[in-house]
């Protein structure tokens, strides 16, 4: 009997090693591999400083800017995959805890280094530090952070967070129809995978070739970028409301979809300290730089060349009324919704 039992104990102990051992074979898989998609993102750090939150760039201020730009790099056979037709900048108040995002629309005729180009082109002649340059110019505001994220990377990051709601208000009774992307979405609130997001995003009530008529987008690119806002904002409350850092399985997923398609400049720590402030955002502004309807701050415009684009109402590379708009609509105690 004293034998069996010292067998036994023997088969328990061997077995207890070997799940210890699996246990830290996966940890030490999941580390090594996360740390490997965190390189991709952020500027440095490792997954160990995700306890360890640092402040944002020139946080002592009280305002922190941040540009995101997206691009299609990871669409195969998409034409102009480079340009960034996405282009958004978010700000955020440490007194108020209010973010405001602020779309810029991707036609509008801009100069960088010399040369004019639609803003979404800027990023292919200088990279990112041309279209940082470029959106300070034109909206007034120093920008402490950027991320340029591929389109195809909203549909992942939708997809592990388990999809996100927005509510569709659009002036059409049927709500928004885009034949090209197959999204078909009535007016009301809507629980979107990753799919659905990246068709909101790109719809524009673009013309088809057979017969289909789109429709819920009169103002074609204008209703896409608020649109694009409807959906980071959603994705915030998604991040926001949702443990995420102490899901390791999630975490792990997240910063490997982030890793094939975002590049940005916070450093690990930063990336905490960023998830950490969005748990803690009280209300969220979303404007776009084209002002309001009664008193419009862009006009169409015709390049030499004979682009269509969009230009100041004052005139090219006038951006007084611009700036002025976007500092009235981000002062603490607003809480203004444009298209």
């Amino acid at each position: 009997m004293k034998l069996r039992l010292t067998r036994k104990k023997s088969v328990i102990g061997a077995l207890c090693v070997v799940l210890i051992a699996s246990a830290g074979y996966f940890v030490y898989a999941t580390y090594s591999s996360t740390n490997a998609a965190l390189e991709h993102v952020t500027a440095s750090g490792t997954v160990v400083d995700l306890l360890t939150p640092e402040p944002l760039n020139d946080e002592q201020t009280g305002t922190v800017n941040m540009l995101i730009a997206s691009n299609s790099t990871d669409d195969e056979g998409h034409g102009g995959a480079e340009l960034t037709d996405s282009i958004l900048v978010a700000s955020y108040s440490l007194e108020t805890n209010k973010l405001a995002l602020i779309s810029i629309p991707r036609d509008l005729w801009v100069t960088t280094d010399g040369s004019s180009m639609k803003i979404n082109a800027v990023y292919t002649v200088g990279g990112m530090d041309a279209l940082t340059s470029v959106v300070e110019d034109v909206t007034g505001l120093e920008l402490h952070h950027r991320a340029l994220i591929s389109y195809n990377a909203l549909t992942q990051i939708v997809d592990t967070l388990g999809g996100i709601d927005v509510t569709i208000a659009s002036s059409d009774s049927r709500g928004i129809y885009d034949p090209m992307s197959e999204l078909s979405l009535t007016n009301g609130t809507h629980h979107l995978d990753g799919q659905q997001a990246l068709a909101l995003a790109r719809a524009r009530n673009h013309p088809t070739y057979d017969g289909r008529v789109a429709y819920g987008l009169p103002n074609g690119d204008f209703d896409r970028i608020a649109n694009q806002r409807l959906i980071a904002s959603a994705l915030l409350d998604k991040v926001s409301s949702s443990e995420t850092l102490t899901n390791m399985s999630t975490l792990k997923q997240l910063i490997t979809d982030l890793s094939s398609a975002v590049q940005t400049d916070f450093s690990v720590e930063q990336l905490r300290r960023l998830y950490d402030l969005s748990k803690k955002v009280a209300d969220t502004t979303s404007l776009s730089i084209r002002g309001d309807e009664q008193a419009l701050l862009l006009r169409d415009y015709t390049s030499l060349d004979g682009q269509s684009a969009l230009v100041p109402t004052e005139g090219a590379n006038t951006y007084e009324r611009i700036r002025a708009y976007i500092s009235s609509n981000i002062q603490p105690g607003d809480n203004t919704e444009e298209s």
